[in-house]
């Protein structure tokens, strides 16, 4: 009884460490130190059923944990794009894991003394198992696949691993489809030993995952960072959180064009880029080393210049600004030469006579 209340109390920790993902902070972060928890934790769980409890009977059943991984994986996708993880949707995804973890806790509880009636028990058990464990690996793989077709990861590094997971997800898929099939219908001779290869690609899930943390822990601080001034030397933000953030917001600044709006507000910028609003004015202020209106006057100027290229004879000074965003013809003036060293007026007039190139 004692070691059946062991084995519910480990699988509560699990789901109560997986909870925490549906916190506010750096979800990204959790998800990967959870997969690469449960992976140690699964390789380390089945070592010490077959080398020191060997005798126990429960060793040769299927444990359900690797259920895990495919709800995990979609998590660190939705982390990965800045998407809200809630406690109900992390228990909806984890219902084939706590459904299994009820039939492996009940094979524990009185354990058959026949052979022939425990080898049916266990039998039963491993091939649902291997079922719904390749059905929901190929499940998650495509799922995210498809996600992320449609919303990329907010920075190329999260899109890499992510593939990588979802490529290896897909592996081990096929490698329990052809553990289950050995187990129900079709006895097949392997060439290799499906479980060496099962567990040989989750030491690779650990050493990506090890690979994505160390890189983030030793990744030097942004050149801009250190010309702040001393106030905004520090932020409660982790780098890993700032950089998605920048990346998220110049790429809808740049797509969007937002910043042609004279209406722009850093609520309404943060509020379109889904960055919370005190988050983004420490990613501007610490990361960047800019204010919001030093940052869209940047972009408007930017988008003015463009425009006196193209066409600067169409516009006027004043219709220009509007053009670009600004409410008035002064604050446009005043950023324009800030930013070139000419007025407007002078820019575009050297610009037609081929003085300025």
């Amino acid at each position: 009884m004692k070691f059946i209340l062991l084995i519910i109390g480990f699988h509560i920790l699990i789901i109560a460490a997986v909870l925490r993902i549906s916190k506010p902070g750096n979800n990204f972060n959790r998800c990967i130190r959870l997969i690469l928890g449960l992976s140690i934790l699964h390789v380390i769980y089945k070592l010490t059923h077959l080398y020191f409890i060997s005798n126990w009977l429960i060793h040769e059943i299927a444990s359900p944990m690797a259920l895990l991984y495919g709800p995990l994986l979609y998590f660190l996708y939705l982390a990965a794009v800045e998407k809200q993880i809630t406690a109900k949707m992390v228990l909806l995804h984890c219902i084939p894991f706590l459904s299994l973890t009820l039939c492996y806790t009940s094979l524990t509880y009185g354990l058959p003394q026949d052979d022939g009636e425990w080898n049916s028990r266990r039998l039963m058990i491993n091939s649902f198992h291997h079922l719904s464990l390749s059905l929901s690996l190929v499940f998650y793989a495509f799922f995210t696949w498809y996600k992320m077709r449609i919303e990329p990861a907010v920075t190329p590094e999260r899109d890499r691993l992510i593939s990588q997971l979802v490529v290896i997800e897909g592996v081990w898929a096929f490698i329990v489809a052809l553990l289950a099939m050995d187990a129900w219908w079709i006895k097949l001779e392997f060439a290799f030993s499906p479980l060496a290869l099962l567990y040989g690609t989750q030491l690779l899930v650990v050493g990506l995952l090890l690979r994505c943390l160390l890189l983030q822990k030793t990744a030097a601080a942004p050149y801009h960072q250190s010309l702040l001034p001393s106030r905004y030397s520090r932020s409660s933000l982790e780098e890993e959180t700032l950089k998605a953030y920048e990346y998220k917001l110049y790429n809808h600044l740049e797509t969007s064009k937002i910043y042609l709006k004279p209406a722009l507000s850093l609520e309404l910028l943060a509020k379109e880029t889904e960055i919370p609003k005190h988050h983004f004015s420490q990613l501007l202020n610490v990361y960047l080393g800019k204010s919001f209106y030093q940052m869209i006057a940047d972009y408007r100027i930017a988008h003015a210049l463009a425009l006196l290229e193209e066409a600067g004879a169409q516009f006027t000074i004043e219709s220009l600004a509007y053009e670009c965003g600004f409410n008035s013809k002064t604050s446009f003036n005043r950023y324009f030469k800030e930013k070139t060293g000419f007025t407007p007026s002078d820019y575009r007039d050297l610009k037609n006579t081929g003085l300025l190139s």
